[in-house]
């Protein structure tokens, strides 16, 4: 019997509590897949600050626990690929997603993104093995590379949901990482993009690459803040990425007559509704999604190499991966500074 194979990631061991391990298990890679050796891993603010402070994503008992995997952005370079597998080559750099299964013996997966060696596998990857390896283009820096999955979530909701037309004005509330990047893919569209947040520094850059109109929630109020940059029946859409069911209750309560409501964060407090007052009253729209596929990644980092999304200011720093746990007490304390952190694997 062969020697089970490890590697060194990222646990979480119990809430606010993150270190580097050397005992992750590397499952077995199959003719679908693909090995990659991770040079960038991207922390994101949302789902692993979740995890990271224990409000599990499940309800249902037994589906998640400490120890934990956590991440699902790692940028690698493929070492090795399976017979079956024509999109990837040895030596190209990708970004991924999403590693389930149980192969990770005691370890909780979720969602395993922060390990040195990642396997495309269905064992990791029932569905799509090393489909789910999006190539990385000339053009898009590899520390970079890993942001555009987060982009693929925002275009998930504007390209699919939102759907702003030419001329429309679109409100996005939330500028972190999936906010800056769907105002941005609303003014790509030609939208005319109002952007609100409580950092005055994230207001700044929106207003570099071009947004109409920025309102610094910290300083103003919000609605009577957007009435002066909106005529009656503006904005045509809203875009909560907050997560904040009381921000996306005021969103409902004060959007004007048949506007569309994008709820893009992942709420995980119940969220109250009357719709005869709200969506039946005023004819408003609400949609939600969450996640994102391949595809969607490829079309975010094909804008990015053409320079179209500006992404430099959403990641705030880089830390060696032995220090981890720095890291992310960084990311949890520091939210008005640290937007988003990469670790390096290198």
């Amino acid at each position: 019997m062969s020697e089970e194979k490890t590697c060194t990631g990222v646990a979480f061991t119990k809430p606010l509590h993150a270190e580097l391990r050397s005992d992750i298990p590397v499952p077995e890679m199959d003719e679908t897949g693909a090995i990659t050796r991770t040079v960038f891993s991207t922390i994101s603010r949302g789902t692993e600050l979740d995890l990271y402070t224990g409000q599990f994503h499940s309800r249902r008992a037994g589906t998640q626990w400490y120890p934990m995997l956590p991440g699902y952005i790692p940028v690698g370079e493929v070492l090795e690929v399976g017979e079956r597998v024509e999109h990837l080559a040895p030596r190209d750099f990708v970004v991924g997603s999403n590693l389930f299964g149980a192969w990770a013996c005691d370890y909780c997966v979720a969602w395993g993104g922060h390990l040195e060696t990642v396997v495309y596998s269905k064992a990791t990857h029932s569905g799509l093995s090393a489909g789910r390896a999006v190539k990385v283009p000339q053009g898009v820096k590899l520390e970079h590379a890993g942001l555009a999955l987060l982009g693929a979530v925002a275009w998930h909701g504007v390209e699919y949901k939102v759907r702003p037309a030419e001329g429309e004005t679109v409100l996005v509330i939330g500028q972190g990482v999936i906010g800056s990047m769907a105002a941005q893919l609303c003014h790509v569209r030609g939208a005319r993009v109002i952007v609100a947040d409580l950092c005055q520094n994230r207001l700044d850059v929106a207003r570099r690459w071009g947004a109409a109109g920025a309102i610094n929630t910290s300083e103003q109020e919000l609605w009577p803040a957007l009435r002066e940059l909106c005529t009656g029946s503006e904005p045509q859409a809203i875009i909560e990425v907050t997560g904040e069911p009381s921000s996306l209750d005021a969103v409902l309560h004060n959007a004007p007559g048949y506007c569309r409501i994008h709820a893009q964060g992942m709420y995980l407090e119940p969220i109250s509704l009357f719709i005869p007052e709200t969506l039946f009253g005023r004819q408003l729209t609400l949609s939600a999604t969450c996640g994102e596929r391949p595809e969607m990644v490829a079309a975010v980092l094909d804008l990015m190499a053409q320079g179209k999304l500006q992404v430099e200011h959403l990641l705030t720093d880089i830390m060696p991966a032995e220090q981890a746990t720095a890291a992310y007490d960084r990311v949890y304390n520091e939210p008005g500074e640290v937007v988003t952190l990469a670790l390096d694997w290198r």
